[in-house]
């Protein structure tokens, strides 16, 4: 029998950080407790959304296992970071509220922590449009076991269908609140250096994209993701955990990503100055040079 009290600490936590994602919160919060696996609470943090979302969360507070805490604009770190003081479970799961749980997603995801040395789950995902229709996704690579020297290169762990052991989260600080995009890059490096990632090789969340303006974004997100770089540089239980030749990868194809993107802006000159950099770093990067000689043929 499913037992739903508040009193009896459940496996799972699952948190929902919030804003202004009213009209997506519904299908969020559906498909969590629509799991087919049932021991588990739901904290919604609401960080100051101005939207309808107050309103919308309502019925679904008759459910005990439903927990809803507002709290002032407090950026994303922020209020992640209170969602997992406020939860209860040996296992934190991660929804954002734009996103879509399949119903066995937690079922088979709890499977793969049977092994004590994995301490992060994720899944594949589909990609959806605004109304949650499927579109075509560039699935990345995913990896399990020791990760650390792909995830420094490449973020290919979506944040929705990620479940990680609330012990682990606790020991590496959570998020960090100095960075206002791209934690949960910033996480998984630092928890990639401590444990094990497993994934269940299946999309298991529906990933909405297409509703945001992320092009006003993406300058800050290429700063932010130079910063984690660097800061996890510094740190030597990430650092000395690396392989020597991940850095400079890891920098050649920063480098290459902000060049494309500087050149479909049409700023070749910008894109010509970042692929040099990135052959700097290094000089056999295949990308750079198929970047440089676009730039230069002036090809599209």
């Amino acid at each position: 029998m499913t037992e739903t009290s508040v009193n009896i600490t459940p496996r799972f936590s699952v948190v929902i950080a919030s804003y202004n994602y009213g009209s997506f919160l519904p299908f969020a919060l559906d498909s969590a407790l629509g799991q087919t696996y049932q021991d588990f609470e739901v904290i919604v943090i609401d960080d100051g959304s101005t939207d309808t979302t107050p309103e919308v969360i309502k019925p679904y507070l008759a459910d005990s296992r439903v927990r809803y805490i507002r709290q002032e604009n407090a950026g994303q770190a922020k209020t992640k970071n209170r969602g997992v003081a406020e939860s209860r479970g040996e296992l934190i799961a991660f929804l954002d509220a734009d996103d879509i749980w399949c119903p066995e997603k937690l079922e088979k995801q709890l499977r793969l922590f049977g092994d004590p040395g994995v301490g992060v789950v994720y899944s594949r995902r589909t990609w959806v449009d605004p109304q949650g229709q499927p579109l075509p996704g560039n699935e990345r690579v995913l990896r399990r076991g020791n990760i650390l020297d792909y995830i420094f290169i490449d973020n290919f762990v979506c944040f929705s269908s990620s479940v990680v052991r609330r012990s682990l989260l606790l020991e590496v600080g959570c998020f960090d609140e100095n960075i206002s995009m791209g934690n949960d890059y910033d996480l998984w490096v630092r928890l990639a250096a401590r444990c094990k990632f497993d994934f269940v090789d299946e999309p298991l969340v529906n990933y909405r994209t297409g509703h945001a303006n992320l092009s006003k974004n993406v300058w800050r997100r290429f700063e932010c993701a130079q910063k984690i770089m660097r800061k996890s540089l510094q740190n030597p239980d990430i650092k000395n955990k690396l392989s020597r030749h991940v850095p400079d990868l890891a920098w050649a194809d920063t480098w290459t990503n902000m060049a494309e993107y500087a050149r479909k802006q049409g700023d070749r000159l910008k894109s010509g100055c970042y692929l040099l950099k990135a052959l700097k770093n290094k000089p056999t990067h295949l990308p750079a040079w198929k970047g440089l000689i676009k730039s230069v043929m002036l090809f599209d």
